[in-house]
């Protein structure tokens, strides 16, 4: 079944109104492959719908995630990014240069399996991010 349609089903379910605009967003976040950001959000969306106002976008990514649709992450100290909450647990791997974002599996499962033995806490979550120079950027760096 199509991701749009069970979002929005799940939208309704949870007595929120579907709009043009939600519904735009929504398509947005399920077409990126990586977290995005309300400003990337808008740049998208502004041909599409004149009336769209930034904090219109800020406003319904809220209310996604405070819903459980959406997961924010900051990966850096400039805003905060966006993504589908049923991507699964992953890390992220940031350009410093050009701030693109690659998702990575994550590799501590062991080891925080271990840590509940040897500490006896419970561990509610882990986050990890890794900063470095793309490919692309390191071209243009080392030309």
């Amino acid at each position: 079944m199509d991701k749009l349609f069970l979002l929005e089903e799940r939208l309704k379910d949870k007595g929120i109104r579907l709009t043009k605009q939600r519904s735009n967003i929504l398509k947005v976040l399920i077409d990126a492959k990586r977290p995005i950001s309300a400003q990337e959000i808008f740049n998208r969306l502004d041909n599409k719908d004149s009336k769209l106002r930034l904090s219109t976008v800020y406003r319904n990514l809220n209310r996604f995630e405070k819903e459980g649709f959406l997961k924010s992450v900051t990966l850096s100290d400039k805003e905060k990014w966006f993504e589908l909450a049923d991507r699964g647990h992953h890390h992220h791997l940031i350009c410093i240069k050009c701030d693109d974002i690659t998702p990575l599996d994550c590799p501590l499962k062991d080891f925080e399996d271990e840590l509940k033995k040897e500490t006896d806490y419970t561990i509610l979550e882990h986050r990890m991010n890794m900063y470095g120079i793309c490919p692309k950027c390191k071209i243009s760096v080392e030309n």
